[in-house]
């Protein structure tokens, strides 16, 4: 799901943050299910911010992930290959590749 969900199809996906996505993706070794790439600043999730996000700077994906072990795993692997932000949910990792000084958060 890379494509914006709000119904536009937009896709404004950074190259440079896929590939580090799929080298994420490489080393973990498993399917990564991406719940959200890009969003466009219409959709209700970037709409109701003061400022657009990472997913609207299209640096940022939501990887599905049920399992604890999983997510330390992602989290190490996506740090190794220069994840600056990253939150942590139970059904799901938020990895971005923003500028800036790298953050940490769980929901």
């Amino acid at each position: 799901k890379l494509n914006c969900s709000c119904g536009c199809g937009s896709n404004k996906v950074s190259q440079s943050a896929l590939d580090q996505l799929q080298k994420v993706r490489d080393e973990f070794g498993k399917a990564m299910v991406v719940r959200s790439g890009y969003r466009c600043e219409k959709h209700p999730s970037e709409a109701r911010k003061e400022k657009p996000g990472q997913h609207f700077n299209g640096v940022a994906f939501d990887i599905a992930c049920n399992n604890g072990f999983d997510r330390l795993r992602l989290v190490e692997i996506a740090r190794k290959h220069g994840a600056r932000g990253i939150g942590i949910a139970k059904t799901f990792v938020h990895l971005d590749w923003r500028e800036g000084l790298p953050v940490m958060w769980t929901y």
